[in-house]
């Protein structure tokens, strides 16, 4: 590392862990996009066995796009433990190859082995077995750097100022930002241990000292970003062996399709931070229609995000309550939305082409400072989105669209629980309003199929008949039943007084 790129101050280490945070976010994005445009029947021109592994694929490139967002979101507690906010800005895509050092353009691209190559070079370690493998690919990513500078960079406006820190890899970065911790050392650790976040992911590291600031750096290096490349579990290997694979059965079917024809880079309109060729506006009006509401409740699913990690005045049940509605956002309302809006036509002028989440953003995420005002915007919010699912169910233009209105109505549904939940107001203790919704859509669809205790917990006699198992599963510190972990002691006081009052409805 030479001494004119070696972090020096906290100011360094601010800028360098906002450009982490911008980057996991971006890459997260990406990889849910694809994983998104992966086919799930046969119906769709594919083998069982060829569905098998597209499956499997999609289940690791989800798997590497939440670890990407506990990237973000240690990134976000090592800020907070510096004295910084937490991050989540990012340009729209396609992003122009100048925004970041890694010189590999970020846009939202279906499943094929041009965009695997790409996710490749993005977790490409810094450390191989030999300097052969080593060289192997660096060529092989430079090749791709080259390729879309040829296409891409002459059209690019050139920054003004250089980039004042620069890197060639995630883990290079992720090894200044390390360097900078352990050069700076305790001193560092302004921000007030009570801002630090935990409980939203299993592996989240709370940042309070350059022990566990120098934990959280390695986690995400270890899963990913500069990863040894014998490490099997590794970003990295996973994207090399979905390769390998998926080149093979080209081999064997030349025909083979796994994905389905999903344009790149769908957007609503062009923002002002879209000066990179290869946007597509999308035309057809029920999938604009769908896809705005998709914006929207990525947009609040970011707010109430960054309001978990920017906590102010928030008392433990509140904090519960935040982690619970972003846990729940991602599988019960963008995953599922998503998928539909994949089978959906691009419009005019993409003839045989589907629409794709877009993953826009119109301004800045920014934090909504004061609590009270900013509850009141996520319930409002959540209401606005999950009222537009229904009038769009019952829009004729969905009638077609079988995945299209199944996935609006699972997303009203969890959506109206959510809301629920998100108030400063006490609800009152019966199972309509108050009780039903402490289990969670997550919760429900996991304890429906547990073997050791399988339940219904979105039925009242189910519950109600099982209240004693219940409590004393979700008040259990070591082996919570549910996967949000165990309850607070406020949902245990509500669950009480609700069953020592006799169960009302």
């Amino acid at each position: 590392m030479s001494t004119n790129n070696r972090v020096k101050t906290r100011e360094d280490l601010l800028y360098l862990l906002s450009q982490a945070a911008e980057l996991e976010h971006s890459l997260a994005c990406q990889y849910l996009f694809t994983a998104f445009s992966l086919k799930e029947s046969t119906d769709e021109g594919v083998s069982q066995a060829q569905l098998t592994k597209i499956n499997r694929w999609r289940r690791t490139i989800n798997g590497i796009a939440v670890e990407e967002m506990l990237h973000l979101a240690l990134a976000s507690n090592l800020l907070t433990s510096i004295g910084g906010a937490p991050y989540f800005r990012r340009a729209n895509f396609p992003q122009a190859k100048t925004y970041t050092s890694l010189k590999l353009q970020f846009k939202l691209a279906p499943f094929s082995e041009t965009t695997l190559n790409r996710y490749i070079c993005f977790e490409l370690p810094n450390n191989f077995d030999t300097e052969e493998q080593k060289d192997n690919w660096i060529q092989f990513c430079q090749q791709i750097r080259d390729e879309e500078l040829l296409r891409i960079m002459a059209l690019l406006p050139q920054p003004l100022v250089p980039r004042k820190i620069e890197y060639n890899t995630i883990g290079e970065l992720y090894g200044l930002i390390r360097q900078g911790f352990e050069t700076i050392g305790q001193k560092l650790f302004i921000g007030p241990p009570e801002a630090q976040a935990t409980g939203i992911f299993r592996q989240m590291i709370q940042v309070k000292d350059l022990e566990s600031a120098v934990k959280a750096i390695e986690l995400i290096v270890v899963q990913g970003e500069g990863s040894p490349a014998q490490r099997d579990d590794s970003h990295f290997a996973k994207f090399t062996k979905i390769r390998e694979e998926y080149l093979a059965e080209l081999q064997s079917d030349p025909n083979f399709q796994p994905a389905r024809p999903v344009i790149e880079n769908p957007l609503l309109s062009l923002q002002q931070d879209n000066t990179t060729p290869g946007a597509n506006i999308i035309t057809d009006s029920l999938s604009r229609d769908a896809i705005e509401i998709f914006v929207a409740l990525y947009e609040v699913m970011l707010q109430i995000l960054l309001r978990f990690f920017a906590h102010t005045e928030e008392n433990e049940e509140q904090m519960y309550v935040l982690k619970s509605a972003f846990i729940n956002l991602m599988p019960f309302g963008v995953s599922p939305l998503a998928k539909a809006i994949t089978q959906l036509p691009a419009g005019e002028g993409f003839p045989g082409i589907n629409a794709g989440p877009s993953f826009e953003v119109y301004a800045d995420v920014q934090l909504l400072p004061q609590m009270s005002s900013a509850w009141i915007f996520f319930q409002e919010r959540l209401q606005e989105i999950y009222q537009a699912c229904d009038a769009l169910i019952d829009d004729s233009r969905t009638q077609p669209y079988s995945q299209l209105r199944s996935s609006l109505t699972e997303v009203s549904a969890a959506l109206k629980n959510i809301a629920y939940t998100i108030s400063l107001e006490p609800s009152p203790g019966t199972w309509m309003q108050g009780i039903s919704q402490l289990f969670s859509p997550m919760d429900i669809d996991h304890m429906k199929s547990q073997p050791r205790f399988p339940v219904n917990l979105s039925d009242y006699e189910t519950v109600k008949n099982n209240a004693e198992t219940i409590l004393g599963s979700v008040s259990s510190k070591s082996m919570p039943l549910l996967p949000e972990g165990p309850w607070t002691e406020a949902r245990i006081s509500s669950f009480e007084q609700w069953k020592d009052n006799n169960f009302p409805q």
